[in-house]
């Protein structure tokens, strides 16, 4: 999807500072750039939910971010969820979940932080690319999706898998072509396919 030049680059979510692949569990980040990455996600949720709640700023210039696609989005930004909204995902068939809560102090793991935060955009990112394929009337159409979606990636994409936006070369981008470490959590709710070996 074409990102909308009018989108500042500080309300895009953060490149993460390394490759996260199936390795990450054996070479994380070291805690200070886990750290430092955790606190480039905090302030990018919070310049992201001003502006979402805000007005006369320059996401205003987007046609395609509706008030149902910003309501959407704030709903997904948000760490804690009613109980009607949380039946809602549960009852989905995508694994998306409320903002993990991103701690500002030290933590003892804060790759597993990071982790968790990275869970969450990856299947933001896949209820996005699929919600609005729908036969009936969707829950938001494909210029929602395609808005809300460059919003939850970093700005430069190319290259880059959709779910754990680790750099690959063009032959192993898509996530089944790199092992991608997101695709279980993503997929989760999925029905196996019977050609899956």
């Amino acid at each position: 999807m074409h990102t909308p030049s009018y989108l500042a680059d500080q309300l895009r979510f953060p490149t993460p500072p390394a490759r996260v692949d199936r390795t990450w569990k054996e070479a994380p980040f070291s805690p200070p750039v886990a750290m430092e990455y955790l606190g480039e996600i905090r302030r990018w949720r919070a310049r992201l939910l001003e502006v979402l709640v805000g007005e006369g700023s320059v996401i205003d210039r987007s046609p395609a971010l509706t008030e149902r696609a910003r309501d959407h989005l704030i709903l997904l930004l948000d760490t804690q969820w009613d109980a009607a909204t949380t039946q809602w995902a549960r009852d989905s068939s995508y694994n998306i979940a409320p903002f993990p809560v991103v701690p500002s102090w030290e933590v003892d793991d804060p790759m597993a932080a990071v982790m968790e935060v990275l869970l969450w955009r990856a299947a933001v990112a896949d209820y996005l690319s699929d919600v609005w394929d729908v036969l009936g009337r969707p829950a938001l159409e494909f210029e929602e999706c395609g808005v809300m979606g460059a919003l939850v990636q970093p700005i430069r994409m190319e290259g880059r898998c959709v779910f754990c936006l680790s750099e690959f070369g063009a032959q192993r981008v898509a996530p089944e072509d790199h092992g991608c470490v997101m695709l279980g959590h993503v997929r989760a709710k999925g029905p196996p396919s019977p050609a899956d070996p």
